[in-house]
């Protein structure tokens, strides 16, 4: 069988779907990735077949404007109003290299903002995948909408809103490329499609965050897609500095450390030590060490995060399921994006105490959140609770079962 997986975006976009690759390849598949440039190397290092989808992924933190957007609002709408993005034109020719980058395969998977190769007109068997819920359900409103005390007719409403807003960007280019091949643009939405005709895979817990009862039978939560490597050797000194104390905390902010500055680490520096304990920062501007801080701009989270006591994230998708494997509790300072969501649910299940948004961050509000989780043991126990479960998941596996189970399933 030959797999194409298509994905577009950062670094988070991507790992996920090498993992799944991986996991293919060993069942005897023939995997192909399409994904920028940028991952080339990344893709050839899992042992893949790279695709170029043309564009450079978006780096929004290099850019001064959504840095400052982000710094003003959460909002993902706010943010999106100043982000630069392709025009009409370019995300059509994108959706055709998608198209050639299919030729051949028996299955095609597609990350969300590749789903336009599914609308445009495939002519193989798909499928998609979702970092959060987006399936409708009455059991929660749709993501990031507002909380509104309106009963179910809001919860409808609120996924068709999600719907339509999602296919209000797919639809120019997706329709444009459908009329260069002939094909009859669409009037109507296909987002319907997604879990009744085409699988949608969520590649996260469902210790975490169980599907609903009223999903449809193409919905499947299979749990986190690990790309299990070798573990890395620490950087020098780092695993002496984890022997010589207490166990530390661990700040990881990843690609969003230009949006929380040198400021937040000062912030987080100083209600560690409020606390008594040691700090671990991982990424971040370049600053000087101390008995109690040690600064090192890349490492193995697999293997940092089970060391340390507790890990201080943005609450990103890649970010939040390495902590959740490692089964250490959280403290959560999101700023955009799915970190408000992801965040708002670790304090749900007891893993964390409330989020600190960084726009409302304060030396104070940290503090609380340290001492939260070191001097009560109950969210520690839970983490280690649900980290056990989310270790023993076949995440990889059970999506690799799905798209073999969706190939040989009968047109």
């Amino acid at each position: 069988m030959k797999v194409s997986l298509q994905t577009f975006g950062t670094r988070g976009d991507v790992h996920p779907f090498l993992a799944l690759g991986i996991g293919l390849r060993r069942r005897g598949h023939d995997v192909s990735v399409a994904t920028s440039s940028d991952f080339k190397a990344m893709v050839e290092l899992a042992g893949l077949e790279f695709c170029e989808i043309p564009g450079k992924a978006a780096d929004h933190f290099a850019d001064p404007d959504v840095i400052r957007a982000i710094r003003k609002s959460a909002s993902s709408l706010r943010t999106a109003l100043v982000m630069k993005r392709p025009t009409t034109e370019e995300f059509a020719h994108s959706v055709e290299r998608m198209q050639e980058a299919a030729g051949g395969a028996d299955f095609v998977l597609t990350s969300m903002i590749c789903r336009g190769y599914g609308f445009a007109g495939a002519t193989a068997p798909w499928g998609t995948v979702n970092w959060w819920p987006m399936t409708p359900t009455q059991e929660f409103r749709a993501y990031k909408t507002p909380d509104l005390p309106l009963g179910p007719a809001y919860t409808r409403f609120t996924h068709a809103m999600s719907a339509q807003l999602e296919w209000a960007v797919h639809r120019p280019a997706v329709n444009k490329v459908r009329i260069r091949q002939g094909l009859v643009p669409l009037k109507k939405s296909p987002m319907g499609t997604l879990g009744v005709e085409h699988p949608v895979l969520y590649p996260y817990s469902p210790a975490f965050m169980p599907p609903p009862a009223d999903w449809p039978a193409r919905a499947h939560v299979t749990g986190y897609w690990v790309w299990e490597r070798p573990e890395q050797e620490p950087p020098t000194g780092l695993a002496d500095f984890l022997d010589s104390g207490s166990r530390p905390l661990a700040l990881a902010l990843g690609s969003a450390w230009p949006v929380y500055g040198e400021q937040t680490f000062h912030a987080v520096r100083d209600a560690v030590r409020h606390a008594g304990r040691r700090l671990v920062v991982v990424g971040g501007p370049e600053g000087i060490a101390s008995d109690d801080v040690f600064r090192v701009q890349e490492v193995d989270y697999g293997w940092l995060f089970p060391r340390a006591a507790a890990v201080i994230h943005g609450a990103a998708f890649g970010t939040t399921a390495d902590t959740l494997r490692a089964g250490v509790p959280h403290v959560t300072v999101p700023c955009w994006a799915d970190g408000p969501y992801w965040a708002a649910r670790l304090a749900e299940i007891g893993v964390a105490p409330a989020p600190v948004p960084f726009q409302r961050m304060t030396g104070e509000r940290l503090r609380q959140a340290v001492a939260a989780v070191l001097d009560d043991p109950r969210p520690a126990e839970r983490a280690a609770l649900i980290g056990e479960r989310v270790r023993a998941e076949r995440g990889v596996d059970t999506a690799c079962d799905l798209i073999e189970t969706a190939v040989a399933a009968p047109a």
